[in-house]
């Protein structure tokens, strides 16, 4: 969850589901067609047969591939139903959008649960619950109970691990798996020891929805300013020491915000590593902000 709400645009798009409404920005659907292209493109490239190799199956009979080892025939199967690189980045697209509204309904209903009315709004790499109401959470200014704070901020995250919970548990219980691997997760939870999935497209939506719920949740509970792991981290912190709990968060925050960019920029991932740089950065400049009022609640 991210603090500054976006400027309004004519090309906008606005529904409401479950009383809230909803607006997404068009900078959301960039965003995720970016953030999904080298994925999307690597499963195309993965699953495609060469011009020889497709003469070849082509020409296989009825017969012959009966008699192909069952992996290999369920490639085939993967590969033949591959719906190019184009669709899959569409349902990626899709995807990253029910993953992330499924995060900020988290926080919306959880807000509403402590009579906060709220609206979502969804841009760039992520969305923001927002409270109608100067009164309400909005990140800034003077906090309600911390307990109620920190409810609020966990409940993002929480919803998103429960869709991908809830997806991995029919999985299970159809006995079905993926072909696709999911780093980390795959050496938890079984995903690959069921009947594998063939239809590349149903393998894609599956996998596509997983991924990004689990290491988005993830990555929002790092305790990073303004991530929700932050603002939860703050609130602990102010619980335990109201008067050096801001000061010490945003050390916190520094901290594992620049061990995260480290860890991106030296693992070849440089979106990670500019956006934690970015984020420990800023919670330098706002500790320095904080430090220059001699206490108090500062910027939050």
């Amino acid at each position: 969850m991210l603090l500054a709400e976006p400027q309004r645009t004519p090309y906008d798009l606005h529904f409401q589901i479950f009383g809230f409404e909803i607006r997404v920005s068009p900078f959301f659907w960039l965003a995720a067609a970016l953030l999904g292209w080298n994925l999307t493109s690597g499963i195309d490239t993965e699953f495609s047969l060469t011009d020889e190799s497709a003469r070849t199956v082509n020409a296989m009979s009825i017969e012959e591939r009966a008699a192909l080892q069952p992996e290999v025939r369920t490639d085939l199967e993967l590969i033949e139903s591959n719906p190019g690189a184009g669709l899959l980045l569409l349902l990626w697209i899709a995807a990253i959008f029910a993953s992330i509204l499924i995060h900020e309904l988290g926080h919306a209903f959880a807000m509403r649960y402590y009579g906060i009315h709220a609206y979502i709004v969804l841009y760039h790499f992520g969305g923001l619950a927002v409270s109608d109401s100067a009164a309400g959470f909005t990140g800034m200014g003077r906090r309600g109970d911390s307990k109620q704070q920190i409810a609020i901020s966990a409940a993002g995250p929480a919803a998103q691990l429960l869709l991908a919970a809830l997806i991995i548990a029919i999985l299970q219980a159809s006995g079905r798996s993926l072909k696709l691997r999911i780093p980390f997760l795959e050496s938890i939870i079984p995903l690959h020891s069921g009947e594998l999935i063939t239809s590349l497209p149903l393998t894609a939506v599956v996998y596509f929805l997983i991924l990004p719920s689990v290491f988005w949740a993830l990555l929002n509970l790092l305790p990073v300013y303004p991530l929700d792991g932050g603002q939860i981290s703050r609130e602990l912190f102010t619980i335990f020491s109201p008067r050096d709990g801001l000061r010490n968060s945003l050390i916190l925050s520094i901290a594992a915000g620049a061990l995260v960019a480290g860890y991106g920029l030296t693992h070849d991932d440089m979106m990670l590593g500019m956006m934690f740089g970015m984020l420990a950065f800023s919670s330098y400049q706002i500790l320095q902000a904080y430090s220059g009022r001699g206490g108090g609640y500062g910027p939050w």
